[in-house]
This record gives structure tokens, C-alpha cells and sequence, in this order.
């Protein structure tokens, strides 16, 4: 197997693992709380200096994550870049950033194939 082909399973993997494990905590509150109330969950991540920590952290790094996904995509010219951006935005970071990291890498094997 070679770099590129690991780079790309250690993505899928971890885009799965984002996608799975964030979604199973929203269900789990969801669970404990009756239902989705979006003021309750930011409270809640709010709630300690460790959970204002880690919500900070993801505010930020997501933020600066998706831009680097959409200038990045953009200058190699990748189809279908909506796609990661979306589950960052819709799913978790956790899910969009490494699928990005799939596309990307996945385009640049594609790109030296084509140039030989």
C-alpha cells in the first residue's frame, strides 16, 4: 500500500470515527434532554471552564479549518468541495475536515496519474 492509499484509509477512518462519535453524543443528548434545544446544548457546552475550553477551540480551529478547505480546494481546482465543507458545518468538524483530507489527497493521486 503505498503513502498516498494509507493517507486515504487513515482519513476515511477518521472521517467515519468523526461522523459516528459526534452523532452518538448529540443522540445522547437529545436522550437526556427530550429533544434538540440549541440554547440548552451551547449552554451546556458553556457550562465549565474545561467545556468553554474545548468550544472556543473548535469555534476557532473549525473556522480557520473550513477556509482552509475552501482556498485550498479551490486553487487545485477539486469537484465537489461543497461536500466537506457541508459536514463541517452540518455534521461535526470532526467528519468534514478528514473528508476533506480523502478528496484532497484522492485529487492530488489523481492529478499525478494524469501528469505521469
Amino acid at each position: 500500500m503505498s503513502g498516498s492509499q494509507s493517507r486515504q484509509l487513515i482519513y476515511l477512518v477518521l472521517a467515519i470515527s468523526g461522523t459516528v462519535l459526534t452523532q452518538r453524543a448529540n443522540w445522547q443528548f437529545i436522550q437526556e434532554s427530550g429533544g434538540f434545544a440549541l440554547g440548552e446544548f451551547i449552554a451546556q457546552a458553556g457550562a465549565t471552564a474545561a467545556g468553554q475550553s474545548l468550544s472556543w477551540d473548535l469555534v476557532i480551529g473549525a473556522t480557520a479549518g473550513v477556509m482552509a478547505m475552501i482556498v485550498e480546494g479551490r486553487r487545485l481546482q477539486m469537484r465537489h468541495l461543497h461536500w466537506p465543507v457541508l459536514a463541517s458545518m452540518l455534521v461535526a468538524f470532526a467528519a468534514g475536515a478528514p473528508l476533506f483530507l480523502l478528496m484532497r489527497e484522492r485529487h492530488l493521486q489523481q492529478l499525478e496519474s494524469a501528469n505521469g
